[in-house]
């Protein structure tokens, strides 16, 4: 595996404990992904009035891997790297 992507993608990838904590104890999880702007939209309106809150306590796995998957093609990893990172 290249060390140059790794490190690239260490550093723009988000860490699953991390996001989590940050949701469950502050809101914030589009933020970390780049979406600063539906983050904003959260805040201002109270996490969806709870309802967007609720649909997001399922969805944040899967767009953490989402997420960490468009990182890993962005750097240019092909599909065994991503397998090795646990990816795929």
């Amino acid at each position: 595996m290249d060390t140059d992507k790794l490190m690239i993608y260490n550093q723009r990838s988000v860490n699953k404990t991390t996001t989590w904590l940050l949701f469950l104890f502050l809101g914030w999880s589009y933020g970390s992904m780049d979406q600063i702007g539906k983050q904003i939209l959260y805040y201002l309106t109270g996490g969806g009035f709870f309802l967007w809150t609720l649909y997001r306590l399922f969805t944040l796995n899967g767009a953490i891997r989402k997420y960490n998957l468009r990182i890993a093609a962005e750097v240019g990893m092909d599909n065994k790297e991503m397998a090795v990172l646990g990816l795929y």
